[in-house]
């Protein structure tokens, strides 16, 4: 997949990017050059071959440089933010009477996270605690006093 990027700043809230493919700019010569290099692959180049040996193949005259990812503790790594308080706190924000309703409905409120597929439930107590001022509240188990 090979996608042309919009041009920076004002320009790409104008047409002057239109007036650009006109001119026949630099930049715009690369990407039609690197567009015409990767319809010339075929299907099979693709499914078979790996990525060094297809840029080798594509680009064989220029030199290449490749990012080579981190690895170890400074390296990508998987973290989520949700937690339970983030999701508590969704839930005041939507409101008592919509929080109520959705426990009449469905007996619980269930939040599931897109990202780290962590499930969220609160039941009518917890609920219940969350639109409860923090003066009026009963101490939580394990909490120090």
């Amino acid at each position: 997949l090979i996608q042309r990027l919009p041009v920076q700043g004002q320009d790409n809230l104008s047409q002057s990017s239109v007036a650009r493919e006109d001119a026949g700019s630099a930049a715009d010569d690369d990407y039609q050059r690197i567009r015409l290099l990767a319809h010339s692959l075929q299907r099979a180049e693709l499914l078979s071959l790996d990525a060094d040996t297809l840029l080798h193949r594509l680009f064989w005259q220029e030199p290449l440089l490749r990012f080579a990812p981190l690895a170890g503790h400074q390296g990508p790594r998987f973290a989520c933010s949700c937690s339970r308080e983030r999701v508590a706190a969704m839930l005041q924000g939507l409101g008592q009477p919509e929080a109520e309703s959705i426990l009449a409905e469905r007996g619980e409120i269930e939040v599931g996270c897109d990202f780290c597929g962590q499930q969220q439930r609160f039941d009518a107590v917890d609920v219940a605690r969350l639109f409860t001022p923090a003066a009026q509240q009963s101490p939580q188990p394990g909490s120090v006093q």
